[in-house]
């Protein structure tokens, strides 16, 4: 057997950090998937925002087989490492005004639900668009670090963090500086953890608003794989209900 223990307890204390969200986040689990439920049973989007690596949740339920069709990547290049440097990227987080010109581009309805990840919650991007939201009566729904966002002051001119506007706040359980093997004790920890767990947050949403849905009586919006048989028809046909308020098809 092959001897890999630093995958091995990057494995666990993965696994160890998701029971913990399954311990004591099922409260604001289940009021996020309430709020996110009610808007689209009544026609809402979903709408999902990150800056820098956590542009990635964005992407991670938008336009994917087995995700709900009304979902509403608030993408930006300038958030990314396509855009340019990691630097560049960094410091357009950290730049006030960019976020709420961003989400003045996007078609955001009151009583709609605007998830934002970020697992330090303290940089204005991520604190300028819960602001943004919350002027436009959205619900707004936090997947951040308690623990790490406690320890440290805000970066935006309203003093405030991420947990301090949202609505939801779905604490990701992720220690301080996201990664978590030691290889010695003078060197930084490797192999962040932050992008599997809210991946999994955001995917068991999925389910729960989904799940939720049917209780209501609506047949969840599904995507199916396009690379399955009737895959284009089906996305096709779901889509079509969604004109111009989705930006992944």
């Amino acid at each position: 057997m092959a001897e890999i223990p630093l995958a091995r307890q990057y494995l666990q204390t993965t696994f160890s950090i998701l029971q913990q969200v399954l311990h004591y986040e099922q409260a604001n689990l289940d009021a996020a998937t309430r709020l996110i439920a009610e808007s689209l049973e009544s026609g809402g989007v979903l709408h999902v925002f990150g800056a820098g690596h956590a542009h990635l949740f964005a992407e991670e339920v938008a336009y994917r087989a087995g995700g709900l069709v009304p979902v509403n990547p608030i993408l930006d290049y300038g958030y990314t490492l396509m855009g340019g440097s990691a630097s560049r990227s960094t410091r357009l987080e950290r730049l006030e005004g960019y976020a709420k010109i961003l989400l003045g581009n996007y078609d955001l309805r009151s009583g709609e639900v605007l998830v934002i990840v970020s697992q330090s919650g303290i940089n204005p991007g991520p604190v300028e668009a819960a602001l943004a939201g919350k002027e436009k009566s959205l619900h707004v729904v936090a997947v951040t670090s308690r623990g790490q966002s406690r320890l440290l002051p805000s970066r935006h001119s309203s003093g405030k963090r991420l947990f301090e506007i949202a609505d939801v706040v779905i604490d990701n359980h992720v220690p301080t500086g996201d990664a978590v093997v030691e290889l010695r004790p003078d060197l930084p920890k490797v192999s962040a953890v932050s992008t599997v767990v809210g991946a999994a947050i955001l995917q068991s949403l999925v389910a729960e608003v989904a799940a939720r849905l049917l209780q209501m009586g609506t047949e969840p919006p599904i995507w199916i794989s396009a690379n399955v048989p009737g895959g284009d028809e089906h996305n096709l046909q779901l889509a079509a209900k969604y004109p111009s308020r989705i930006k992944s098809f």
